[in-house]
């Protein structure tokens, strides 16, 4: 069998991106008191210190709410943006394209920072004020991903489906909407990822005592380096892939992007 030069390249960027993940699942099954890897032993004890940690647990549920509130929020906005945006003349596309995706050309720590900037003075240092932030961040993927379903759209269907009476809104929801909906899907998980791993906007926006997972990891590893860290982080990522692999075989949107 004759392996070419690009799927070995192929093989060690994947090796790169996953042996992190793989080191911080090892680390929560030591039985030290530090993180460590290889892990010196196994036990499952610092999965259970994790799931009776308030302060793990309680940014876990925060974070996962706001991530599924900036994922609603930005997959409506975000669909009706990108449906407008797609529209041949629609009046200033231009401008509004480079206005919505702005946040992705913009480093995250500077975005932060005007946030806070912003949100003190309008005392939104609280759970909405995560929210909106997260929905800053999360609506470029929504409407980048829906415009890619868009484009690749037929425009006659829709046509047709109004000459036989159909109204706007029939059209959009028995037409348009079926045939984006693997952009509409994409984007929603996507979304949902950014949302629920970000940690500068988190940082910034989060009050104290109140900080989502990826924040209080973050506090967790620079004052108390211990594996029930890497077993909450686990926990995320085992949740991360077996919700990413539920919609996948519901959806199939990864098939359906790539046909």
């Amino acid at each position: 069998m004759k392996i070419s030069v690009t799927s070995i390249f192929a093989f060690i960027i994947y090796a790169i991106i996953i042996a992190p993940v793989l080191m911080v699942v090892g680390a929560s099954f030591t039985e030290t008191r530090f993180i460590a890897f290889p892990p010196q032993g196994f036990t499952l004890d610092w999965y259970w210190r994790a799931l009776n940690d308030r302060a793990l647990m309680g940014g876990l549920w925060l974070s996962v709410t706001i991530a599924l509130t900036a994922v609603g929020i930005s997959t409506v906005l975000g669909t009706m943006a990108a449906i407008y945006l797609a529209r041949p003349k629609a009046f200033g596309g231009a401008v509004l394209s480079s206005f919505f995706l702005a946040p992705l050309n913009v480093p995250a720590v500077m975005t932060a920072f005007a946030l806070l900037l912003a949100f003190t003075r309008w005392g939104l240092i609280n759970w909405y004020g995560l929210v909106a932030a997260h929905v800053v961040l999360t609506l470029p993927y929504v409407v980048r991903s829906v415009l890619v379903s868009l484009a690749g759209l037929d425009s006659s269907i829709q046509r047709a489906a109004g000459i036989l009476g159909a109204s706007p809104l029939r059209v959009f929801w028995h037409v348009t909407l079926p045939l984006i909906r693997p952009g509409v899907v994409a984007g929603a998980i996507f979304s949902f990822l950014i949302s629920f791993n970000n940690v500068p906007v988190s940082v910034f926006i989060s009050s104290p005592g109140s900080a989502p997972l990826p924040v209080v990891l973050f506090n967790r590893m620079q004052w108390l380096a211990e594996p029930s860290v890497a077993a909450a982080a686990t926990i995320a990522i085992v949740a991360t892939i077996s919700t990413m692999l539920i919609l996948e075989r519901r959806f199939s949107f990864y098939q359906s992007m790539f046909r």
